[in-house]
């Protein structure tokens, strides 16, 4: 009687150390490098896409209807808009004032500069701050004077330039420059 061999299946089949068989999916090198080409291709275009800046898009109450702009085209304040700009000298550890008439409601833009130099400010008897200029806006609580007050702690004289935009009347003398 001969001696029945072992059957043997590939996957009992003693395996080499360090190869193995995949029987299912033959990878070549061509293949990876046409895989990897078009991974690489469908990161750059949806990076592309992702990376250009678009403006926001316009918001649906950005146009005003026609009944308030007709309320906003009937609307005139009752003081003109102005526009100034004023040099006043300081002189050394000296003080100026600068007052303006303003209606309640009524809004001002203003910005000051010293030539050199910090000097002190107070406007519409805020807090008082000390630099060498500032800018805001303002709006009047009620109808009356405002004024701005700088001092100058130092030796030497100094220039304040200011410049008012808004609804506005400058004072006469004495508080003019």
């Amino acid at each position: 009687m001969k001696k029945r061999e072992k059957a043997t299946s590939f996957l009992a089949a003693p395996k080499p150390s360090g190869h193995y068989r995949i029987q299912s999916v033959i990878v070549t090198r061509t293949g990876w490098l046409i895989v990897t080409a078009a991974v690489l291709a469908l990161a750059a275009v949806t990076g592309v896409h992702f990376w250009i800046v678009r403006p926001p898009p316009k918001p649906p109450s950005a146009t005003l209807p026609l009944s308030a702009r007709s309320l906003l085209q009937s609307f005139r304040p009752q003081q003109p808009l102005r526009e100034d700009r004023f040099d006043l000298p300081l002189a050394a550890n000296g003080v100026v004032e600068y007052r303006v008439a303003m209606q309640a409601g009524a809004t001002l833009v203003f910005s000051w500069t010293a030539s050199h130099g910090m000097v002190s400010c107070q406007f519409a008897n805020q807090n008082p701050l000390t630099a060498d200029g500032s800018h805001s806006a303002f709006e009047a609580q009620s109808s009356g004077w405002y004024r701005w007050r700088w001092k100058n702690p130092n030796g030497s004289a100094v220039t304040i330039h200011l410049k008012l935009n808004g609804y506005y009347e400058p004072a006469g003398m004495p508080y003019d420059r």
